[in-house]
């Protein structure tokens, strides 16, 4: 349960900075979800030179660790893991100043930046001021918001904010990096794993209220990220049996059963197999409509992080 100071901080950071309000008044944005992109004010940050690639790079991993330090070390083998060990330096030094000038174009000679600080030995942090704004940042901001108020049982506020979350998440995270690369693999999969989780909330409150066609809309969407979802396919079902399509409705079912079987080696729920016999041995299909939300699922998605 989340605690009277976590939800009094919420309300807190909700009215320091209301959905929507953020991103026009930045100096600097980011855009993670599609291509990356930056601006600074109305102009776009960097071209398709290679410096300025670089530059960008690490433009990335300060943007998705704020104010966590690392080192050289760990920042060169993110732009030249393959690059001998003085090639991969001088090629560091170098995107690190572009990084300074693109950012800001009117540093002096030896004056330092205002957001990247060098500290120790080799090691590097990003300080974001109030004058930056990232879509990523913005998702983990609406997924806690939803969640506070799903947990308050608000649940059309947190509709609200759950389907914000699923409007930024809808196109890939960095769709136009190697999806693979390593550094990037827990971040690809926190935001998916947030996208998702807003999907099933919404599905499970719209149905809860009766709202069978918001459900069925989010049920599409979850299908899309996850075909192997069990909620999104029974929505599914259950829509077409109510829209008088049985034999649609079996077909769907007995596909999603051969294949969460071939392709996961997994058994069918017994909520799959009540509606399979449903569907097979009822003649109407109103009589065939059961509940497609288990109780045990019917509870707030876990902390973002």
């Amino acid at each position: 349960m989340i605690g009277v100071t976590s939800v009094a901080a919420a309300a807190a950071e909700h009215q320091r900075a209301r959905p929507g309000e953020r991103e026009p008044v930045a100096a600097y944005r980011a855009y993670f979800f599609g291509p990356f992109r930056v601006y600074r004010e109305a102009q776009i940050l960097g071209q398709r030179q290679q410096r300025r690639e670089r530059a960008l790079l690490l433009l990335k991993w300060f943007l998705l660790n704020p104010g966590t330090p690392g080192s050289m070390d760990q920042l060169i083998d993110i732009g030249w893991p393959d690059a001998a060990p003085e090639k991969a330096a001088s090629g560091f030094h170098v995107a690190m100043h572009c990084l300074r000038r693109l950012l800001e174009p009117e540093l002096r000679p030896g004056q330092k930046s205002s957001f990247i600080v060098r500290s120790g030995t080799g090691f590097y942090r990003f300080e974001p001021t109030e004058n930056w704004w990232t879509d990523a940042q913005e998702v983990g901001r609406f997924f806690r918001w939803a969640r506070d108020s799903d947990t308050r049982g608000d649940a059309r506020r947190a509709c609200f904010y759950y389907s914000r979350v699923t409007a930024y998440a809808i196109r890939p995270f960095l769709e136009e990096e190697e999806p693979h690369r390593p550094w990037l693999v827990p971040h690809r999969r926190r935001y998916e794993g947030l996208h998702s989780q807003a999907l099933i909330r919404l599905i499970q409150i719209h149905e809860a209220l009766g709202e069978l066609d918001e459900a069925l809309e989010y049920a599409y969407q979850l299908l899309r990220l996850d075909p192997y979802s069990e909620l999104a396919t029974t929505v599914v079902i259950e829509a077409l049996l109510r829209l008088g399509r049985p034999d649609h409705a079996r077909r769907q079912l007995y596909r999603f059963l051969q294949s969460i079987e071939q392709d996961l080696g997994a058994s069918a729920s017994s909520n799959l197999l009540t509606l399979r016999d449903r569907i097979t041995h009822s003649p109407r299909a109103d009589a065939v409509l059961g509940p497609s939300i288990r109780r045990a699922d019917r509870h707030p998605p876990g902390p973002a992080r």
